[in-house]
């Protein structure tokens, strides 16, 4: 998401995930991933690399809806993008967009180095 997004900069990055993906966002600052909430039975025809889409049976630890922001102190999971209402999801076709996006941008930057 970052090279995506071109900045590692959650106050940059929250609000360009907010437009491209429409969907909630889960922003973990100690792992530094998000998790774009996307519908279920997703996972067995994601393909994209270096990314994984997680299955049933996978825990994934949900912030109270009031945790929308970065806490500095306690790097607590935050709603990068929060969930609008109950069922309003990302489209998996505009996460895996942003995924093959993110490649392209960071195999280039690869080229430059």
């Amino acid at each position: 998401m970052y090279s995506a997004a071109q900045s590692n900069e959650p106050s940059t990055v929250g609000p360009w995930l907010a437009r491209h993906l429409h969907g909630p966002v889960i922003h973990d600052p100690g792992f530094r991933r998000y998790y774009a909430l996307v519908p279920p039975g997703t996972a067995p025809a994601w393909a994209a690399r270096s990314t994984e889409c997680l299955s049933d049976g996978t825990y994934l630890g949900v912030p109270r809806t009031d945790r929308t922001e970065l806490d500095e102190h306690t790097q607590a999971s935050y709603w990068s993008v929060p969930m609008a209402r109950p069922g309003d999801l990302c489209r998996t076709a505009d996460v895996l967009e942003l995924v093959l996006l993110g490649h392209v941008l960071a195999d280039d930057e690869d080229d430059e180095s």
